[in-house]
């Protein structure tokens, strides 16, 4: 990949890739780590941590607290026995416009001395606060002599945040991804035989919900809805007049000896909050298929670490009237040693960002 910074192209993946890849998710409420290792055709987990950060550590893709949050990954690292110092991160897709255009096809030499010229008529930001990079897709299916071309364009403050943070941690930030694209090189590593087929992506993340649309490998359409796993537990805070901390606690299952009366008054409460975010839901995917020859995915995947709340995938199901299913993103790899992965639905955006670190 490359990144026009300034309108000088610079190396975004630096040095050569390794048969070891290290995804390094920085959410808002936790840093996923999972490293892969690659031997001949076959993937391996060697290892893999949730790092727990406290409130207020990230924010929107922003780490606040590069200190606190560096001593927790360190930690990580040290515990897990990882060695590699190149990782990869992903940025938020909120944070990033991703277009994809038509272009005249070229020698890849003249791609690059003209995208960034190109890229000035569809990215809304000031073009010297962006890096800007591109993704030759393949040949336009409206022009023979045309190629399709994703470009890629992410908020600098924000990159140079996470890479600054990375960089105290003592590692070197060599890939720099967005999450939406990681998430869905996850996924097509782990589904291929859903290649052909129209499906939807559903990411119930911390601060926000991500649909996708893919078919054929390329992303169709994307949305974010601003409700995430983060905006359940203030609710439920609020409404049952505690701490956050215990607030979380309750949504996670972790009622202690509460009554039958608060679990039952929770659960119609629960049901309420969740209903809200699979009405956006149903109403994302209503508009794709209403701008798209009213085609509706054939089938949905969910992951995300509020995608298993009870009860949201068979709502979601019920008011889309399409087969829901739980994403396992460690599909399509083996496990080097016994390793719990009760928790792979947090792990999705990471498993992407390792697999193109071990390319």
């Amino acid at each position: 990949m490359r990144i026009i910074f300034n309108g000088t192209i610079m190396a975004l993946k630096l040095g050569i890739g390794s048969k070891t890849g290290v995804g390094v998710d920085i959410g808002s409420n936790s840093i996923k780590v999972l490293e892969l290792s690659k031997s001949g055709r076959k993937y391996y987990i060697d290892a893999l941590d949730i790092i727990d950060l406290p409130a207020g550590a990230v924010s929107g893709g922003t780490v606040n607290d590069g200190a606190s949050a560096a001593s927790y990954l360190k930690s990580s690292f040290s515990k897990l026995g990882i060695s590699e110092k190149k990782v990869a991160i992903g940025i938020p897709c909120k944070h990033v416009i991703i277009k994809t255009i038509e272009m005249p096809k070229m020698k890849a030499k003249e791609v690059d001395s003209s995208i960034y010229y190109e890229a000035q008529r569809y990215i809304t930001y000031d073009m010297n606060e962006v890096f800007l990079d591109y993704i030759i897709l393949g040949d336009s299916p409206n022009d023979a002599g045309s190629n399709l071309i994703m470009i890629v364009a992410g908020k600098k403050d924000i990159i140079e945040n996470q890479m600054d943070f990375i960089h105290q941690c003592g590692l070197n930030p060599n890939i720099v991804d967005v999450d939406c694209i990681a998430l869905e090189n996850m996924f097509n590593f782990n589904y291929p035989e859903e290649f052909d087929e129209l499906t939807a992506i559903i990411k119930i993340g911390a601060s926000e919900t991500n649909v996708h649309v893919l078919q054929k490998g390329v992303n169709l359409f994307r949305r974010d809805i601003p409700i995430g796993g983060m905006n359940i537990t203030e609710e439920i805070a609020k409404k049952f007049q505690i701490d956050v901390n215990e607030a979380e606690n309750i949504k996670i299952g972790n009622m202690g000896n509460r009554g039958g009366d608060f679990k039952a008054d929770y659960s119609i409460y629960l049901n309420m909050i969740l209903s809200r975010v699979t009405s956006e839901i149903q109403r994302t995917i209503d508009y794709f298929a209403a701008n798209n020859d009213k085609q509706y995915p054939k089938k949905v995947y969910l992951t995300g670490g509020s995608s298993k709340l009870p009860g949201i995938l068979e709502d979601i199901e019920t008011k889309i009237n399409i087969p829901v299913v739980s994403i396992n993103p460690f599909r399509n790899l083996l496990f080097r040693q016994n390793i719990a992965d009760d928790k792979s639905h947090f792990f999705a955006v990471a498993v992407g960002l390792a697999l193109r670190g071990a390319e």
